[in-house]
Parts: C-alpha cells; sequence; structure tokens
C-alpha cells in the first residue's frame, strides 16, 4: 500500500465515523444508542420468535437443489 492509499483509506474511514450528520435528530441518536446497548447487553443473541421470522421455511427455498 503506497503512502498516498493510506491516506485516501484514512480519510475515507474518518469520514464514514465522523460526527453525526446534520439531519440525525436526537431521536434518532437515542435510538442508535438504544440499540447498541441492547446488541451489546446480549439482547440480540436470542433467537427470533417464529412469528418475527418472515423467512420462508427451509424446504420452500427455490434456490435449493438436490
Amino acid at each position: 500500500m503506497t503512502d498516498e492509499h493510506a491516506h485516501l483509506l484514512g480519510a475515507a474511514l474518518a469520514a464514514a465515523v465522523g460526527p453525526p450528520q446534520p439531519s440525525e435528530t436526537a431521536g434518532e441518536r437515542r435510538a442508535l444508542a438504544a440499540f447498541r446497548a441492547a446488541r451489546d447487553a446480549g439482547a440480540l443473541a436470542a433467537a427470533p420468535r417464529r412469528r418475527d421470522d418472515w423467512r420462508l421455511p427451509y424446504d420452500a427455498d427455490p434456490a435449493r437443489t438436490g
């Protein structure tokens, strides 16, 4: 990786994790903080309830062959 590539990569990463955009509302920031807190506490490790899992049953997968 050249110095120029490293600089461009650093700039892209800094832009990606930069300060919140003006379009973000306080409510969006609170919702994201609540999601991250729940995720970090392990709340998202549980299996989804059947009624919340909208995927097709395994047998109904048209891409499956064999």
